[in-house]
């Protein structure tokens, strides 16, 4: 069996802004978890629970499928990131 040359590794992560209930924080950590490191986050805003998805570039379809599941058992909001991201071509 030949070995598949690797992707080229991204310079950005992907990002996705997802507003949910403050309540449901923890709960979408542990849903988000179960999809094996696919994607991570960190609080923004933690009253209003505004939170920075983060993902590999490759990976965008899977998160963005994997937030739809999550959102049928916590309710959430996905946004753009709002913010300019460098052209990822290469040099």
């Amino acid at each position: 069996m030949t070995a598949r040359p690797c992707a080229a590794a991204p310079r950005h992560s992907g990002r996705l802004l997802v507003r949910l209930a403050p309540a449901d924080v923890a709960l979408f950590r542990f849903l988000l978890e179960a999809y094996e490191n696919l994607a991570f986050f960190t609080t923004l805003e933690r009253r209003t629970a505004l939170l920075k998805v983060m993902y590999s570039p490759q990976q965008e379809s899977a998160v963005r499928a994997a937030l739809t599941e999550i959102s049928e058992s916590v309710p959430l909001t996905v946004e753009e990131w709002p913010f300019a991201v460098p052209d990822q071509s290469p040099a």
